[in-house]
């Protein structure tokens, strides 16, 4: 077991993690204790194991994650009711940030941090997953950047299928039938009815949104027919990665834009280009991919910085075991003279969730 100091001192505090990779933790005084990884919550075995913590812990207070169908929230929300305890519900990417903050022994700096992973529940309903934040974890965190939302058809057909998403986003932005038509045939797209689909797609049938940085790799891999469709998690990105990796330099140009506003917008605006691109293109369109996103974080990460006062940037959630996506990123954080602080002893993925959420609802920020 692991534990981490923190700056409150709570009478047993029992934080449940999330749903994937659910490792939970106790709070009790001035520590932070985090427990053994119980695992996917898809498995009845792994209820039964999170549910036999309230056994022998007795927390009085109770924290989870605010995504309304979690089964680990609803057993958090159940369990508050019948025995009268305090919730506290935190939301999923502040959490992120606040973790690596509280493994750093700083939850009073104010830090840029990035949230990037696969799909998390947002304050706007919406699947977060590509988020920037100011703030700290003492004075709460403020989104302040994203990236562009993708269609999700079928919700989570779409993150086992890729295709999905790729085919929705060309759809969405109007590319010509031809290239739709070539595009299928030579990405071997297992699509049945182009006309059901996009009749769907128009009148938003089963079609989620995601801002996560997570499905947009997933995305770019279907479009150039690496990940067309998921074996497992995160095979599509992981295939992408392995495909970059194969490429040793490229001048090819990923094409992508900051959009201003409140959130500012990362997008990729040239997709067509990458679908129409040959198989013998892919590993430099992947490389580019890769340099193209890791850029653009980089020079949103620095306006933040700069607007917030720190030169401390934090990197947390499951994009980040790309080591590849992480260490394009790590280079041009330091050619702008910004610290790059990772995870040194948790994972950056939801196995981290449960301390990030003891800090933000012991600081009484857990919005």
């Amino acid at each position: 077991m692991t534990t981490f100091s923190i700056p409150w001192r709570a009478r047993r505090v029992l934080a449940l993690g999330g749903d994937l990779k659910c490792r939970p933790a106790l709070a009790e005084d001035g520590a932070v204790t985090m427990l053994d990884e119980i695992g996917d919550l898809a498995s009845p075995e792994n209820q039964d194991a999170l549910e036999r913590l309230f056994t022998g812990l007795d927390p009085r207070l109770l924290v989870c994650d605010r995504h309304p169908g979690y089964y680990s929230s609803e057993l958090a929300r159940g369990r508050a009711r019948e025995r009268g305890l305090e919730l506290c519900e935190v939301q999923h990417h502040r959490a992120h940030v606040a973790a690596v903050c509280l493994e750093w022994g700083i939850p009073d700096d104010v830090v840029v941090g990035l949230a990037f992973d696969g799909t998390g529940f947002g304050d706007d309903g919406v699947s977060w997953g590509g988020e920037f934040f100011t703030g700290s974890v003492a004075a709460g965190f403020t989104r302040r950047a994203t990236f562009a939302s993708l269609p999700l058809p079928g919700g989570d057909a779409a993150v086992r299928e890729p295709w999905r998403a790729a085919l929705a986003l060309l759809l969405e932005r109007d590319a010509d039938p031809r290239l739709l038509a070539d595009w299928i045939q030579r990405r071997r797209v297992p699509i049945r009815d182009l006309d059901l689909f996009r009749r769907g797609l128009a009148a938003r049938i089963a079609v989620g949104r995601s801002s996560a940085l997570g499905r947009w790799f997933d995305a770019v891999s279907a479009l150039l027919g690496i990940g067309v469709v998921a074996a497992f998690e995160a095979e599509p990105a992981i295939k992408l990665q392995r495909a970059a990796e194969r490429c040793s330099d490229t001048n090819v140009l990923f094409p992508v834009e900051v959009r201003p506003g409140a959130p500012l917008t990362i997008d990729f605006p040239d997709l067509f280009g990458v679908a129409a691109s040959t198989d013998a293109d892919a590993p430099a369109r992947a490389l580019s991919f890769h340099r193209a996103a890791a850029e653009a974080v980089a020079w949103v990460a620095d306006h933040l910085a700069q607007d917030a006062g720190t030169r401390r940037v934090i990197a947390s959630g499951g994009c980040f075991l790309n080591g590849l996506f992480d260490r394009l990123l790590g280079e041009r954080l330091l050619a702008r003279r910004l610290e790059y602080l990772k995870p040194r002893i948790l994972p950056p993925g939801d196995q981290a969730l449960a301390l990030g959420q003891i800090g933000l609802a012991l600081s009484g920020q857990a919005g």
